[in-house]
């Protein structure tokens, strides 16, 4: 290694130590002069001021207005129109930044021209397509007529007052703007600019604003023409035009109360909302009919006159619902019927085909006999009329949300009418042959017609299934529909590509063509025998119900084969998406070889030519090979610094790896000296393990960088010509650097501090790091000698240290002890700072993201500095590169807490800016005027004045109409700042992504994805031009998921948003079906900010912002397409609380997606191919994790059934191998064996479906990573018990899916990006997670016990997998779950929680849990400064919950009646099994009453008195009322039992039926019972103690006494629930508690980390210790206590069955059918056997033929 000795300075040292003398001049960096070509240079320094000098705007390239002339123009349109002056500066300087960037590919003219086609005249136009929809036919100044050729024709301003064809119209449009003189096009746009910079919230309505534009340019064009001086005061355009319409929405969603705005409890469909307001402007219709306040019609008026009239229209009046979103499922048939149209009607196919005993007149199984031929088909045939019911009751549901004034012609009730007479011909040959044939009978013509019909059914199925709903039954001319608003901003769809359309078709016809052969030949054929068995079985020897006789028991067979079809149709559903998932992920690898980015792609070369790849593929260079080396070797060297400086190489690496300057002796000449990496890329020995340390981040990043390489990419070009462009960073209050504190010290419920945490994940980082901290220490002392410098004296070599002196070398190591353990040995300001950026640069920091993301600057300056070097080199200086990144990039965080931020964030903020001073900062000001309203700014910072002085400085300020943040407030944010940015393009980004070099070398590829490079806006204006009006919308990007590989729950968060990001993503992209999902994705600036922004903001309805925008995208004309070849970093959750807070919150977001009208427009409009791309990638995925658990509701009641049908019967000996037709025996059995193979054939299914959804993360890593480390990884998946995990994330996704369709209650969920290391009280997780998962998997335990004890199948045990993630899950990945003493003070704790609160109000009590599960229900009245919230709709309870559940409680009824049927016995007793179970059910209830009226008075007479000397009184009450609750439901369980006659199976039956019947009870009481639950839990406290007067209560002090006591007859019942389930869940994991050092090997499954000694205890006093140790031993001594309890309930029944005397034979007659009998004979079979029972095969029966 050489020495020291050339070192430069301790300062170059100190910035890279050890990269120095021999290849220091071949790094390039900020801040250092760079050799550069004066040619090259910009020659534009002509008439621009010293903000643009080096702009490519000006005369030398055809500039015919010079900057100062524009400035002028937009300071005439502030005087004229009343713009606030930052607003003008900004846009100003916004227009300026693109006329640079388009100046700097083509002339001056031609970028002025695009830019005006763009925004105003060209076709791609927002402008011009609202302009040609809706304006021409509102304004009665514009005379439109049809010529004789059909055609359209107007006079405006912009066309000739000649009439002709729509072509000729269109010709003379372009005509006209091509006429238009630059100063006419700056004027146009500029005035554009201005109305867009200062809406505020209008922005999101773009038609809105090109109506105000359109009254805007009309008055300026006549203000233009008569020459006259207009100066208007400032503010009068926000006043007067923006700020009524901003009132109207605002006023829509909240109320003035108290001074302060508060959220109404309005839903969707009663909000008038921004989409609505905008869908005004659609309508021509509505245009027209616009008023002003003294009655005048708007287009009535001069169009001079109409901008000067606009503040006298009273909007209120005006706008109306142009979409209902109710709450409702039937979303789903509207939006999705053809979805609902191919499987429905497949299925009906398949199934009616295959169950022909259904149809056959008087089957017989010995026979086997076939229906007739004409029967069967017509039958199958219905399938017709069945895809026309289904059309027909989605269009008819259209009624529901579409209003009578929607803007878009529906043609409703002719596509109706045409349904129905579809209907008819699809139903009319069944009705002949049916009614009018003989069904046994085989008919000729029958036959035929029968045939003819099944044609007339595909024809059907097909034309349904494939015909856009909008457009059926309906012919449109082409052009008629695009001059249309429908097809301007609704089904503008881009045309794909013939190979992406081919690619489309090839997908879903493979997806299709697997999906159904699979279905029919594993499904469908496997329900065939099932369906036989369960249709012709008789069950009528079952009489023994002295109230149904054997009316219900004889269904028994019928309701389990209802439940079997139901069960098999969503399987039939779901086995689609799992189809998809397969294809797409066989065609993602295809396009992946293609492309030749896979690991299986021959990589033999990817470094050796890497070099040669970066001269050609991001250096644009036209030197020789030989001089264009020195450029290659100063990126190369400057990635590598980059990531030593990052500390993930180390010195000895860096050696290894970069270009050096070597000096042969005798000549004064140097040469480049090649890397050693590339040196030995030929050799076999080579290892990637030899110059990177293995599997780290460094060797990822240089490996995807020279793969990525290896692909294609577009053209480079010089960089000057590179668009401008901007990076958007929306912060609110994520983490912007840790503090020390909340690096070292460890949480009271964690064993492991932050840093140590991040010292065992990046263990080589921290080596690095710890080495740079000493050597930087040593430099700083007062004194050192370069030239006697070692590497012994920073103790970097450990061995050489050691064998010069020991004991010099322990005394080193207890020196750096400070080192390893902090990062520092002082704790000056500087030390610590350099320890907490470390750590926030491995954490999901704000600075991180910055970090990240400035590295554009330091490309940009790379680039230019390598492609403008030559022999004859001049030095560039500072300025200049300055310059020109500040031309080419922008970073803009829009903070929008800054003005509320803390003493330490500002001073975090400060450091941000001290460190990348280029970084701008726009936030949310509040002016606060005493005695007046509150001002709000939106307000860009001047970063360079604030760093320097260290307080907020302004650069530019724009007021406000009123608070911005109406909705969720990310996209509220965007929206506020978006002014702010600057370019052609911008990168959406959120506050947890991260950047490198390497990846921002690239982006001059990435931005030429947008096909914008050669514009030639000429032909925009030249008459029957025919160019492709499609833009690049929005180009996705590949995310590498940086948390990944950090314990199990990571690592799965990771591997889904890796492979939907990347995997899916790239198929997505090639077939037309990808959206916009916010990161981190490149934005048109002009084509989405004309068109509504970046994201959409209704509060609660875009939850997910983001896709809105790329659903307005695709509906509008723009493509999305998608970057292979480059990537971001993304940090994703990592605990189970946070990962699941945001699987909540896509799953609500994506409830509030399925009632928007974009899913409307998409499933009504989109080319079928499209729709099932859009489908299945987003909805689709949803509406699949609600099918699976729809599947395991049916499966668990088909069990439910089935068991009592096994139980009750004896079952045939069943050989597969015989024919039906044998005699089945013994004689009068019951053949159910078909019924339970199909049990495991369902089984298996839902394995295929669990293992397929690992299927694309394996695919993805096999791609990425290879087999080995693919294998790796899904093997530490499944030892760390994801499966579990997996289970669990899906109820989560159906729960908060069906939960907010038919609830509401949207929220954006602030989710955490922490490290998950903190252990979560048993309390906090079971009030969380119980109804969600905990309820349900409880009951599927109980259900799998049953069936398991009624009809044994091996594959059942598969569901205990299920019930141990439902119930489970959130224990078992709670770190720290298992400690002793933890687990019994939790127990602890639980108790607490369920019995706190009943005294004084505790937000963490059972009480409130309750509370706010009633609240979701019925909402919540606000008191004071508590907000109202909005209950639930009576009919949406109806047809929600309480109607799954009544219809769940009616069949476990008829199970628990069946197994009570005495089926087969021969000596049967009169039984009442209904009443039983009803009184069972009804006694708690019974009890609770008795209980509360007791309490009641005891609280009304006593406890008022009590309460003086004793404030626990009411929590006394309320807990012996709830012991009390308690005991009596135990005894009912008892109780149970013994009038079972102490059978398990059967009152294990009844107890899940009055598990479900109590739900259903809690349901109606709570929803029947009460108005809205206070904002507190008064009520309650005033129940238990007698106080109800003086509580703030009013007219509720009489009334509440009535209305409580019904709610604590329900919360008793519920306590009983939590309380025995919260226990048999401490009973679960109790056992695990006993295995020894459980807490290090599940923290180590959990953390993915070595068993090691920083896990470390808690450290106590001895005190502490004691009080611990002995509440441990009480809460030990008592669950101990309460599980030998609950055991000897469980077993003593069965030893003391025989000694406990039977009162049924005591009792009066009616009582006695409340006593089931037991161990009673039921083999009534072989010579028991009834006598109707066929013994022998019959004579065969031949079928007889009719004309």
């Amino acid at each position: 290694m050489p020495g020291f000795e050339d070192t430069p300075s301790s300062a170059a040292y100190k910035d890279d130590y050890y990269i120095y003398q021999s290849y220091d001049g071949l790094i390039q960096t900020a801040g250092v002069e760079y050799p550069l070509n004066s040619d090259s240079a910009s020659s534009c320094k002509s008439s621009l001021n010293e903000n643009y000098q080096n702009s490519s705007w000006c005369a030398d390239n055809g500039a015919s207005i010079s900057d100062c002339e524009i400035k002028d123009i937009f300071s005439e349109l502030q005087s004229v129109f009343g713009f606030q002056k930052d607003n003008t500066s900004n846009m100003y300087e916004f227009l300026m930044v693109l006329l640079d960037s388009r100046s700097s590919r083509m002339s001056c003219k031609m970028a002025l021209q695009s830019l005006h086609a763009d925004y105003i005249g060209g076709d791609r136009s927002n402008f011009k397509k609202w302009y040609f929809a809706v304006h021409i036919h509102a304004d009665p100044n514009i005379i439109v007529t049809k010529s004789s050729s059909n055609k359209e024709s107007l006079d405006t301003n912009y066309i000739n007052e000649n009439e002709g064809s729509l072509m000729e119209l269109d010709n003379k449009w372009r005509k006209r703007m091509n006429e238009l003189t630059d100063i006419d096009y700056i004027y146009q746009i500029a005035l554009y600019l201005l109305i867009w910079g200062e809406a505020n919230n209008v922005r999101f309505m773009p038609e809105c604003i090109c109506f105000i534009y359109q009254c805007g340019l009309d008055y300026l064009m006549h203000i233009r023409s008569s020459h006259q001086l207009i100066v208007t005061e400032e503010l009068k355009f926000l006043d007067n035009i923006i700020t009524p319409l901003y009132n109207y929405i605002r006023d829509q969603q909240y109320v003035l109360v108290n001074n302060s705005w508060k959220k109404n409890t309005k839903d969707h469909k009663e909000i008038i909302g921004y989409d609505d307001v905008n869908q005004f402007f659609w309508s021509s219709k509505e245009l027209s009919k616009l008023r002003l306040s003294n009655g005048i019609k708007l287009y009535e008026l001069p169009k001079t006159e109409r901008y000067s009239n606009l503040k006298n229209i009273s909007w209120r009046n005006v706008f109306f619902k142009t979409y209902l979103e109710r709450r409702t499922w039937i979303h789903t048939l509207t939006n999705f019927s053809r979805i609902w149209i191919i499987h429905v009607t497949m299925f009906w196919y398949y199934t009616s085909y295959n169950s022909p005993t259904l149809y056959t007149i008087g089957y017989n199984q010995l026979l086997d006999q076939s229906p007739a031929p004409q029967v069967q088909i017509s039958v199958v045939a219905l399938g017709g009329a069945l895809s026309g019911i289904l059309t027909f009751a989605a269009i008819f549901a259209e009624i529901l949300f579409i209003p009578r004034r929607f803007p878009i012609p529906t043609h409703w009730f002719w596509r109706l009418l045409c349904t129905l007479l579809t209907i008819l011909i699809n139903t009319a040959p069944s009705v002949y042959i049916f009614l009018f044939l003989p069904l046994d009978s085989y008919s000729i013509h029958g036959t035929i017609i029968a045939i003819v019909q099944f044609v007339i059914s595909i024809i059907t199925f097909l034309y349904l299934a494939i015909r856009e709903p909008a457009k059926l039954f309906l012919v449109q001319n082409k052009k008629d529909l695009k001059k249309s608003s429908v097809h301007a901003f609704v089904s503008l769809f881009p045309n794909l590509r013939f190979r992406s359309k081919m690619f489309s078709y090839i997908l879903w016809i493979s997806v299709f063509a697997a999906k159904f052969s699979e279905s029919y030949f594993f499904l469908t054929l496997s329900v065939r025998d099932p369906i036989r068995v369960l249709s012709i079985m008789r069950l009528d020897r079952c009489i023994g119900d002295v109230i149904f006789g054997t009316l219900i028991c004889s269904q028994q067979a019928n309701i389990t084969l209802s439940l079997l079809f139901l069960t098999d149709f969503i399987l039939f559903f779901l086995d689609t998406y799992l189809w998809y998932i397969v294809c797409n992920c066989l065609f993602s690898v295809g396009l992946s070889f293609s492309l030749g980015i896979s690991i299986f792609t021959p990589w033999r070369n990817i470094f050796s030519r890497l070099p040669e790849r970066i001269s050609s593929k991001i250096i644009f260079s036209t030197c020789d090979s030989n001089k264009a080396y020195i450029p290659v070797a100063q990126i190369w060297n400057s990635i590598i610094v980059s990531m030593f400086r990052e500390h993930l190489l180390s010195s000895e690496q860096v050696n290894k790896l970069v270009f050096q300057n070597f000096v042969s002796s005798g000549s004064k000449n140097s040469t480049m000296k090649p890397p050693l990496f590339f040196v030995f890329q030929d050799d076999n020995s080579f290892h990637m393990g030899d110059f990177f340390n293995p599997g780290k981040e460094a060797e990822r990043r240089i490996s995807f960088f020279a793969q990525s390489l290896s692909t294609p990419l577009p053209d480079t070009y010089p960089i000057l010509a590179m668009p401008s462009f901007s990076v958007l960073v929306p912060h609110y209050a994520e983490k912007i650097i840790l503090q020390l504190k909340e690096i070292i010290k460890e949480d009271s419920n964690s064993r492991i501090s932050l840093l140590n945490y991040l010292q065992q994940l990046y263990p080589n980082d921290w080596e690095c790091f710890v080495k740079d901290s000493k050597v930087l220490d040593y430099l700083s002392s007062s004194d050192y000698d370069f030239g006697n410098i070692s590497p012994s004296h920073f103790n970097l070599d450990n061995n050489s240290a050691k064998s010069v002196n020991s004991e010099h070398y322990f005394n080193n190591k207890i020196n750096d002890l400070p080192y390893y353990c902090v990062g520092f040995k002082s704790s000056n300001p500087e030390n610590t700072l350099r320890t907490r950026l470390w750590t926030s640069l491995r954490y999901q920091t704000l600075y991180r993201t910055i970090s990240g993301f400035s590295n554009y600057e330091t490309a940009l300056r790379l680039l230019y500095c390598a492609e403008n070097t030559k022999e004859s080199t001049t030095d560039i200086s500072e300025e200049e590169l300055k310059t020109f990144v500040s031309r080419k990039f922008t970073l803009l965080i829009s903070m929008q807490r800054l003005q509320d931020f803390s003493q330490s964030e500002y001073e975090d903020v400060f450091t941000l800016l001290k460190s990348y001073p280029n970084t701008n900062i726009a936030y949310l000001e509040e002016e606060i005027i005493e005695d007046g309203p509150i001002n709000y700014y939106s307000t860009l910072i001047d970063s360079e004045r604030s760093r320097l002085t260290s307080k907020i400085c302004n650069k530019y300020r724009i007021k406000l109409s009123g608070n911005p943040i109406l909705g969720d407030g990310k996209s509220d944010n965007q929206n506020n700042s978006i002014p702010f940015i600057r370019g052609e393009y911008i990168q959406v980004i959120d506050a947890n992504q991260d950047n490198y070099l390497e990846e921002c070398l690239k982006i001059k590829a990435v931005l030429a994805e947008f096909e914008e490079m050669n514009l030639d806006s000429s032909l925009e204006y030249i008459s029957q031009s025919n160019i492709e009006t499609s833009s690049i919308a929005i180009l996705g990007a590949r995310e590498y998921i940086f948390s990944e590989n950090i314990g199990v729950l990571g690592d799965i968060a990771a591997g889904k948003e890796q492979t939907f990001g990347t995997l899916f993503a790239r198929t997505l992209a090639e077939i037309g079906g990808k959206l916009h999902y916010g990161h981190p994705d490149f934005i048109n600036t002009i084509f989405m900010t004309t068109r509504g922004g970046v994201s959409k903001a209704q509060k609660g309805l875009h939850l997910n912002e983001d896709i809105y925008a790329g659903m307005t995208a695709v509906c509008r004309g723009g493509r999305i397409k998608h970057c292979d070849f480059y990537q971001c970093g993304k940090g994703r959750d990592l605990g189970f609380g946070t990962i699941l807070n945001f699987t909540t919150k896509i799953g609500s977001g994506m409830g509030e997606q399925l009632l928007s009208r974009e899913y409307y427009f998409l499933g009504s409009f989109l080319p079928l191919d499209m729709f099932l791309s859009f489908y299945y990638a987003h909805p689709g995925f949803h509406i699949n994790n609600v099918f699976i658990i729809l599947s395991l509701q049916l499966f668990m009641l088909l069990l439910m059934n089935l068991g009592s049908l096994v139980n009750e019967t004896i079952l045939c000996d069943y050989n597969p191998l015989l024919p039906v037709t044998d005699v089945e025996i013994p004689i009068g059995c019951y053949n159910l064996k078909p019924v339970l193979n199909w049990i495991s054939r369902f089984v298996l299914s839902i394995f295929i479906c669990f293992f397929i959804s690992f299927m694309p993360l394996i695919i993805q890593e096999l791609l990425e990573k290879g087999i080995f480390l693919s294998a790796y990884r899904i093997f530490y998946h499944f030892i760390s018990m994801a499966p579990f995990f997996e289970v669990f994330v899906c109820q989560v996704y159906a729960k908060s899916l069906s939960d907010n369709i038919m609830y509401g209650g949207a929220r954006y969920i602030a989710t955490g990006r922490g490290f998950a290391t903190s252990r979560i009280p048993f309390s906090i997780l079971y009030s969380r997670y119980a109804g969600i998962s905990i309820y349900k998997g409880i009951k599927v335990c109980m259900i799998i016990v049953f069936s398991c004890i009624t009809m044994w199948q091996l594959s059942l045990l598969w569901f205990w997998v299920t019930v141990i993630s439902m119930s489970l899950a959130p224990f078992i990945f709670n770190p720290h779950q298992f400690v002793w003493s933890d687990f019994f003070l939790d127990y602890r704790q639980y108790i607490k929680w369920l019995s706190s609160g009943n005294s004084r109000i505790q937000k963490s009590s059972w009480v409130e849990y309750v509370k706010q599960q009633r609240s979701r229900i019925k909402g919540t009245k606000g008191e004071k400064r508590v907000q109202s919230t909005r209950g639930v709709s009576v009919l949406n309870l109806i047809c929600g919950d309480a109607f799954v559940m009544l219809i769940e409680s009616v069949l476990l009824m008829s199970s628990f009646l069946f197994i009570n049927s005495q089926n087969g016995v021969r000596n049967w007793s009169k039984v009442n099994p209904l009443l039983r179970i009803i009184v069972i059910s009804l006694f708690p209830y019974a009890t609770n009453i008795l209980i509360l009226v007791c309490c009641f008075l005891i609280s009304i007479l006593f406890m008022p008195i009590f309460s003086c000397c004793c404030t626990k009184g009411p929590a006394i009450l309320a807990g012996t009322a709830h012991f009390l609750s308690l005991l009596f439901n135990l005894i009912s369980i008892e109780v149970l039992l013994y009038v079972e006659g102490w059978n398990f199976r059967r009152t294990c039956c009844g107890i899940i039926f009055i598990m479900t019947f109590h739900d259903l009870l809690n349901s109606i009481i709570v929803t029947l019972s009460q108005g809205k639950e206070l904002s507190d839990s008064t009520s309650n406290l005033a129940w238990w103690s007698g106080k109800w007067f003086g509580r703030g209560l009013g007219s509720k002090a009489i009334t509440g006494p009535f209305t409580e006591f019904f709610v604590k007859v329900v919360e008793l019942n519920l306590f009983v629930k939590d309380f025995l389930i919260g226990h048999i869940l401490f009973f679960t994991l109790l056992p695990i508690v006993y295995i020894p050092f459980i807490d290090k090997w599940h923290s180590t499954m959990l953390f993915w980390l070595k068993i090691s000694k920083r896990l470390n205890y808690r450290i106590f006093s001895k005190r502490q210790k004691r009080k611990r140790a002995w509440k441990t031993f009480k809460y030990y001594i008592l669950l101990h206590l309460l599980l030998l309890t609950f055991l000897f309930l469980l077993i003593a029944p069965h030893f003391i069955q025989s000694k406990i005397p039977n009162l049924s034979e005591c009792l009066p007659c009616i009582p006695q059918g409340l006593f089931q009998p037991n161990y009673q004979n039921n083999n009534d079979t072989g010579p028991n056997a009834p006598w109707f029972i066929p013994s022998a095969i019959p004579p065969p029966y031949t079928i007889r033929t009719v004309p």
